[in-house]
């Protein structure tokens, strides 16, 4: 039972441990690298003992070479002295093997016991191995062996204890070498994942405690410039966001509350006192004329609130065609010029000419969002300028912006409010009719386009001034193309 919850314990922590994503890389690429590094140490302890015995075969075959020029030269007497020489000369004494027969097979020298030596002369392979005896002792050994001119045999070799030994030396480095490479191995995947663990740590922790609600909790900026600062920049980034817009969600809520509570609270206070009052037919028509202003007023903040959230959340982007300002910009002239002419109010356009040849200035966008955005704008001027004022409407292009201002003539905005233009609900001068949502719906379309809304002191009067992207003219072809097909 103690075996059963011991090993179901390895277990729970091996899971643990597999769970990880740093332990599951370290540990398959270290793995990797041992076995990587365990090819290489096996692959060069193949080269070595190849090259220690490619050392010893060619050392038996230099020194049989010799000896057999040697017999040639000098004959059989002068070998068997020579052979005692090497023997004797107490050099290479602990490795050194020699053998010589007769034509009978008798022993005339050598430090080796009779073997049958005769019958392997023939093998003209090379050294072999054999196991030989050596003063009454066996041995493993490299031997050459030559059948000689005068019908003796030759026998010259070499003691590979040496080279076993070294055999055996480099081996168990390779042993070793493996064992500190998967050591190492281990020790370096518990110090990864503990340093990956601490930089997600702060991660982990500001997610907790901006999904308790604590918007305004940022992930520590670490001086590394790798790619967990580059993912904490884009995480801190995309909190700035969020907490822009559930701000702005509280804002929202707030003043659609402030703001819609009292036309509620008048139609309601019209319509009592219209049910208890005389009730005569006048009253009750006025009564219900003055509710349904009120309610259609609501329900023009609700969709202008509704255009603002399809516009942020950027889903009328599928409608972006090939959009040349110009014509927009003539058919909102062309609505409000009569209104104009009524108010005695100017309303022109221009735009940017090269050579005496008008630049038209094409944009990506969804027409008829532009189209209101220009109509708020027009209608924003024409309500705060007095008669006789001017309304200027320019289009032209800038690099690789195209821009679009509309200039008034009117008192304009003090610097300290320019900045508030566009905010929701916000209304420079109570008094006039309006939400205070107009602004805030060119921000946001303006935003979705990817332009740049902004307003400046005309001196006198207000300028607004829009720029988006342009669009590039060759492409316009292929596009309207592609629309048609």
């Amino acid at each position: 039972m103690a075996q059963r919850t011991r090993a179901g314990r390895v277990t729970h922590a091996w899971r643990r441990l597999w769970d990880s994503v740093a332990f599951r890389l370290t540990f398959n690429y270290s793995l990797l690298a041992v076995c990587t590094t365990t090819f290489l140490l096996i692959f060069a302890y193949g080269k070595i003992t190849d090259v220690l015995q490619t050392q010893f075969q060619r050392q038996v075959v230099l020194t049989t070479q010799r000896l057999m020029a040697h017999q040639e030269q000098y004959g059989r007497p002068a070998l068997r002295a020579e052979i005692m020489q090497l023997l004797s000369d107490q050099t290479d004494i602990d490795t050194e093997m020699y053998l010589l027969l007769d034509e009978q097979g008798g022993k005339l020298a050598g430090n080796l016991e009779f073997f049958a030596a005769a019958e392997l002369a023939h093998d003209t392979r090379g050294p072999i191995e054999l196991n030989v005896l050596r003063h009454g002792k066996e041995v493993e050994a490299l031997l050459g062996i030559r059948r000689l001119n005068d019908g003796s045999t030759l026998v010259v070799g070499r003691d590979t204890q040496d080279m076993a030994e070294i055999r055996r030396l480099i081996g168990n480095a390779v042993i070793a070498a493996m064992l500190v490479a998967l050591l190492l191995v281990m020790i370096g995947t518990v110090i990864f994942r503990r340093a990956l663990g601490q930089r997600v740590a702060a991660i982990r922790d500001t997610a907790v405690r901006v999904g308790t609600g604590q918007l305004a909790r940022r992930i520590p900026v670490s001086p590394q410039a790798d790619e967990f600062e580059q993912l904490r920049g884009d995480i801190n980034r995309m909190l700035d966001r969020i907490e822009l817009l559930m701000s702005g969600v509280r804002n929202v809520s707030d003043s659609i509350a402030h703001n819609i509570r009292t036309p509620l609270a008048r139609v309601l206070a019209g319509l009592d006192r219209a049910r208890h009052g005389e009730r005569k037919q006048a009253d009750l028509t006025a009564a219900i004329d003055a509710a349904s202003g009120e309610i259609m007023d609501l329900i023009t903040v609700a969709e202008k609130l509704l255009l603002i959230a399809e516009a942020e959340s950027g889903v009328r982007r599928q409608a972006f065609r090939p959009t040349r300002l110009e014509a927009i910009v003539q058919d909102v002239i062309e609505l409000y010029e009569p209104l104009a002419l009524e108010r005695g109010t100017s309303l022109t356009h221009t735009s940017q000419t090269m050579i005496g040849v008008k630049q038209e200035t094409w944009v990506m966008a969804d027409a008829d969002l532009l189209a209101g955005v220009l109509a708020n704008l027009v209608d924003n001027a024409m309500k705060f300028t007095g008669p006789d004022a001017h309304i200027r409407i320019k289009t032209e292009r800038q690099a690789d912006r195209a821009i679009l201002t509309v200039t008034d003539s009117g008192h304009g905005v003090g610097p300290e409010h320019l900045d508030q233009l566009g905010t929701r609900f916000f209304r420079l001068e109570p008094e006039v009719p309006g939400s205070g949502l107009g602004l805030a719906s060119v921000r946001a379309i303006v935003s979705l386009h990817n332009g740049i809304l902004s307003f400046e002191d005309a001196q006198p009067g207000l300028r607004a001034r829009i720029e988006f992207p342009l669009h590039d003219e060759q492409n316009i072809e292929h596009d309207q193309t592609v629309m048609i097909r």
